[in-house]
């Protein structure tokens, strides 16, 4: 949604920006194009203080967040869907999308959003244009391009927690053929959550990174960009806070754990921990992509984008939480729980584009991808027996790997009067390689007992399974005026087989079936003659089926990958932006999402669950219940007050930015205990700035009402029954201040 409504011209009245997208490949108006998209410029993304992809979930309403021990466990969602499984050999339902590359897992998407020209969420099944993994929405992000007159900026900002910023940006003409654009910068936080015993400041980060674009326009019809970036993250994370031990199975341990954890209280308001192991999710990813086009002479276009890209990711995670490193009777230590992540994926596409004839126009294109990930991790845990202390460790070694490779189209028959038939299809052929080893006499110490898997089994599994599937839209779009837009829309998404590359996998563990989406979605997008208001709405109706989720194996005794059944999402989107005044801007959105599952009927059960409350045989029927991490209801808005002043030099600034969301329920087994009550953020900011806009300067408060919230609640993963949360950064108040200088 637009905020540059600002800028002033003349005399004449203010108006909103004209809000570009490429929603379908295509450079299209935010009102025109017949899809749900939120699309958020750098500039909104600045104002608001939104600096991650985590972030955004404060700005778009269909959009949640969900925190983890790591990037690579940790998850979005869209209209309620994402992905449940954390096995390094499953893809995300949310595709990330940078600088028209796509990612392949989700946890390489979690960066910073710096010199960022514009962010689009594509709600809902995108796979007929974007492939891969699409099947529950895209999360498109576009940086800024080079200019060809000298640019620069520089933004610092400080705020409590010795929290420290920097970035800066210098573009400009290299030649009268070549342009550039160098973007650096480095962040840091020194962590929100206290670690008691030694006074440890924990999930901060020290993050560092560059991009540089090369922009060669060696004639009129031919355009080359060219993209390396790297980025650096050190993160003393990720934490986890003991919330509740009253609810312990065992009273006894509640007690006991009360006792181990003084000076820390467990509570939802509890920002302490008592660790005595490392904590950290350290990652190093870089890329490079070359993008050429193409303008033939009767107006067709030719687009290629070859991209390489690598990600290292290693962490660990204290998971007993407690400060001892020898166990006392009836408390585990578990100290090591560490793995190593290693990607890199090469991927190709073309595209051709016809001109926009008056009754028709049309894309092909083609798509590759490679993936190779491996995966390594080790685990150990110790108790007291009565025999004394007993060791139980293990690792494994897993690998997959992915080609995909796939041709599409898509079109627009224009039959005048302002209808238009879309649509388009997309053929995709996937292989899937993948390799487990994990021999249970592989323990850590001499004399452990082997950790997961069948006893005394070992996992040597090396295999490969292809799929062929047919996706697509179709749609039919009518313009009624210069102003109002309607469309319905059919689309059918795909996510790739899977394979569990985990622990527990056992010498006859098959790979998974694609998930596949289908999705129908109706829209409304009007704004006024005078360009002063924007209104868009949508309702959709989404099924799934084959939905990747963990489930238990009764048979086996165990937790596995599988195909666990069907999912639906219904609801309503409203999207807005309101110039009041020439000073006044005012953006918001709302959305209704009922999330559940459909059939579900082997689902794991929550510990503690008793067959009276549906655990029979440890499985439990989830059949009609909420998706994770699903609101009924969430609401943003943003309200901006430019002060005109009689300063001859700047004018002041004031800006609000609000949310507030329903009831959740955090896990998919529905544990009656992870359940979030509603609760609402307000953010302030003021400032003044130049008139020109060559600089400003600000202070913010985030939070400013105190509201403690979690950006997850969960079973703690040792102790039975006791309930751990995730604090975000923002669940507290604290304040900062920014400046900016451009030229």
């Amino acid at each position: 949604m637009p905020t540059s409504a600002q800028d002033s011209v003349n005399d004449e009245e203010r108006k909103l920006d004209t809000v570009m997208v490429t929603a379908t490949k295509r450079a299209e108006t935010l009102q025109n194009v017949p899809v749900a998209v939120s699309a958020r410029s750098g500039e909104d993304l600045e104002k608001s203080g939104v600096s991650s992809i985590e972030g955004l979930a404060t700005l778009v309403p269909s959009l949640t967040f969900t925190q983890s021990s790591n990037d690579l466990n940790s998850s979005v969602r869209i209209r309620g869907v994402g992905t449940e499984v954390f096995s390094s050999g499953v893809e995300p339902s949310v595709s990330f999308v940078i600088d028209d590359v796509v990612l392949a897992r989700q946890g390489q998407g979690f960066q910073d959003l710096v010199d960022v020209e514009r962010v689009e969420v594509l709600r809902g099944p995108q796979s007929t244009l974007f492939g891969k993994n699409a099947s529950a929405g895209v999360i498109s992000v576009t940086t800024q391009a080079p200019t060809d007159t000298m640019t620069g900026k520089l933004d610092a900002t400080i705020a409590e927690g010795d929290e420290y910023a920097l970035r800066g940006t210098l573009a400009g003409p290299l030649s009268d053929t070549v342009s550039g654009r160098l973007t650096a910068f480095t962040k840091s936080l020194k962590g929100h959550i206290k670690n008691a015993p030694d006074g440890r400041d924990l999930n901060g980060y020290d993050n560092w990174g560059v991009r540089g674009k090369l922009l060669i326009e060696p004639g009129n019809a031919l355009d080359l960009t060219f993209i390396a970036d790297y980025r650096d993250t050190q993160q003393d994370c990720c934490a986890y806070q003991i919330r509740d031990t009253s609810t312990a199975l065992n009273p006894v341990v509640g007690a006991t754990l009360d006792a181990l954890l003084d000076p820390v209280i467990a509570s939802p308001e509890n920002r302490q921990t008592n660790l005595n192991a490392p904590v950290y999710n350290n990652s190093e990813q870089w890329g490079m992509s070359g993008k050429a086009e193409y303008m033939f002479d009767n107006g067709f276009t030719f687009t290629s984008i070859t991209a390489y890209r690598e990600w290292d990711f290693e962490n660990n995670i204290d998971v007993d939480a407690l400060n001892f490193e020898d166990p006392i009777p009836g408390v585990i230590t578990f100290d090591l729980n560490s793995g190593q992540t290693s990607l890199s994926q090469t991927s190709q596409e073309f595209r051709l584009a016809s001109p926009e004839w008056d009754h028709f126009d049309f894309m092909i294109g083609a798509y590759l991808f490679d993936l190779d990930l491996d995966r390594s991790f080790r685990r150990r845990l110790e108790a007291m027996t009565a025999l004394g202390i007993a060791g139980q460790s293990g690792q494994f070694n897993g690998s997959v790997g992915n080609k995909n490779y796939a041709v599409f189209a898509s079109g627009n028959l224009r039959f005048g009067q302002g209808t238009t038939l879309f649509g388009g299809l997309r053929l995709i052929d996937e292989t899937l390689e993948y390799q487990v080893f994990r021999d249970p006499a592989n323990t850590l110490q001499p004399g452990d007992f082997p950790l997961g898997g069948t006893a005394g089994t070992p996992a040597d599994i090396d295999g490969e399974t292809s799929d062929t599937a047919l996706v697509g839209n179709i749609g039919l779009r009518h313009q009624w005026n210069d102003d109002v837009m309607t469309y319905v829309r059919y689309a059918r998404g795909y996510k790739g087989r899977a394979f569990d590359v985990i622990f527990t996998a056992p010498q006859d563990t098959e790979p998974v079936n694609a998930e596949l989406s289908d999705s129908y979605e109706a829209g409304l997008k009007v704004q006024t003659p005078n360009s002063r208001l924007q209104f868009n709405a949508a309702v959709f109706w989404t099924e799934y089926t084959d939905f990747q989720a963990q489930e238990r194996d009764v048979a086996a005794s165990t937790i596995v990958v599988a195909n666990a059944g069907e999912v639906s999402t219904k609801g309503l989107e409203l999207d807005a932006s309101a110039l009041l005044t020439d000073t006044t801007l005012l953006q918001g959105g709302i959305a209704y999402t009922d999330a559940k599952v459909e059939s579900f009927p082997f689902a794991q059960c929550y510990r503690g669950q008793s067959e009276p409350e549906g655990c029979v045989n440890g499985a439990q029927d989830l059949s009609g219940e909420d998706l994770p991490n699903s609101p009924d209801w969430r609401f943003t808005a943003s309200l901006r007050q430019d002060i005109p002043l009689s300063s001859q030099v700047f004018d002041g600034f004031i800006q609000l930015d609000g949310s507030w969301q329903s009831e959740v329920q955090f896990q998919i087994d529905q544990n009656p205990n992870t359940v979030q009550d509603g609760y609402g953020l307000l953010h302030l900011s003021a400032g003044i700035e130049d008139e020109d806009g060559a600089w400003s300067a600000s202070v913010f408060v985030r939070n400013l009402l105190d509201e403690t919230y979690a950006a997850n609640v969960f079973s703690d993963p040792l102790y039975a029954g006791v309930i751990s949360q995730y604090l975000p950064r923002d669940s507290e108040r604290y304040v900062g201040a920014r400046l900016t200088a451009s030229f």
